[in-house]
C-alpha cells in the first residue's frame, strides 16, 4: 500500500506546508510560478510507483505562510527536505521551480542527484544574443499585457492571458486548472516585490558552476525565450542533456503527458 506523508515544515517566519508519496529513489517536485502543490497530481499518480515523491507549497502559496519580508528560496527546499527525512534527492523543476531547482543544487551539490530542469525560466539574458534579446522584447510585450489587464479588468483577466501566452497546447479542462490556480495563488501576482532569494549573483550567471547533471526540457511552442535559455543552460553546465519537444509548451505536464512521463522515467534511471 503507497504511503502517504501530510504535514508543515517550519521556517523563519512561516511554515511550507508538504506532502510525500510512495517509497523508492527521492525525488523533489518544485512548483511553476502561481501554482502550488496540485500541479503535480497527475505526476505523483505514477511516479510515486518507483520513487518517495515529495512536493511543497512554497510561500505566498496553497497552505503555506504568507511572507511579510525577504526570504531563502534555498533554505525553504532544505527545510521540507529535512522535515520529510531527505538526504538528497533528484529536483525536477518546472519553470521558475527549475531556477530554484539549479540554484539549490549549486549551493548543496551533496544533497542532489541531478536536476531535471523543464521550460526553466531566469528573466532577462545577461550579455544577450541579439535572438535572445528579440525574445525578451517578446516577453517584456507580454508581462506588460497582463499588468495592464491586472490595472483594468482583474487577475482572472490577466491570468487568462498569462496562462493562453505560455501554455496554447492545453487542452480545455488543463488550461482552465490553470488559470483556477494562478487565481488562487494570485498574491505573488499582486505583491509589488517578490520575497524569495536566491543566490547572489544568481543561478542564471553561473551554469558552469553546477556539479549534479542536468537534463533539460523545453517545448517547441514555448516562447522563444525559454527556449534559448534552454540552450543557455545546455551549453554551459558541465554534464546536460537537452530534449527538445516541438508540440510541448510551457507545461509539458499537461500538454504532452506522455512525454514528459518518459523524460522523466529515463532521467530517473540513467
Amino acid at each position: 500500500m503507497r504511503t502517504v506523508t501530510k504535514g508543515f515544515a517550519d521556517v523563519p517566519g512561516g511554515y511550507l506546508y508538504y506532502q510525500q508519496h510512495g517509497q523508492g529513489q527521492d525525488v523533489l517536485l518544485l512548483n511553476a510560478g502561481l501554482t502550488d502543490l496540485r500541479m503535480w497530481d497527475t505526476t505523483v499518480a505514477w511516479l510515486a510507483d518507483i520513487a518517495r515523491v515529495t512536493t511543497f507549497d512554497y510561500r505566498d502559496t496553497g497552505l503555506s505562510a504568507q511572507s511579510d519580508g525577504p526570504f531563502s528560496e534555498l533554505d525553504d527546499i532544505a527545510a521540507v527536505l529535512d522535515a520529510v527525512g531527505v538526504s538528497r534527492a533528484t529536483l525536477v523543476g518546472v519553470s521558475d521551480g527549475g531556477r530554484q531547482a539549479l540554484a539549490f543544487a549549486h549551493q548543496h551539490p551533496d544533497r542532489v542527484a541531478k536536476v531535471c530542469a523543464v521550460g526553466a525560466s531566469f528573466g532577462e539574458f545577461p550579455d544577450p544574443t541579439a535572438a535572445e534579446a528579440a525574445a525578451r522584447e517578446k516577453m517584456r510585450a507580454h508581462f506588460a499585457k497582463v499588468e495592464e489587464l491586472l490595472r483594468t479588468e482583474g487577475t482572472r483577466a490577466a491570468a487568462t492571458w498569462d496562462v493562453d501566452g505560455w501554455c496554447p497546447a492545453l487542452n480545455p479542462d488543463d488550461r482552465r486548472r490553470l488559470i483556477g490556480w494562478a487565481v488562487a495563488n494570485d498574491r505573488i501576482l499582486l505583491m509589488e516585490t517578490a520575497h524569495g532569494m536566491e543566490l547572489d549573483p544568481p543561478v542564471k550567471t553561473r551554469f558552469a558552476e553546477i556539479v549534479p547533471p542536468i537534463a533539460v526540457f523545453t517545448g517547441g511552442r514555448d516562447f522563444d525565450g525559454t527556449q534559448l535559455w534552454a540552450r543557455r543552460l545546455a551549453d554551459q553546465a558541465k554534464e546536460a542533456t537537452l530534449l527538445v519537444v516541438p508540440e510541448a509548451d510551457h507545461s509539458p505536464i499537461f500538454s504532452v503527458p506522455e512525454r514528459f512521463e518518459r523524460f522523466l522515467r529515463d532521467a530517473l534511471a540513467a
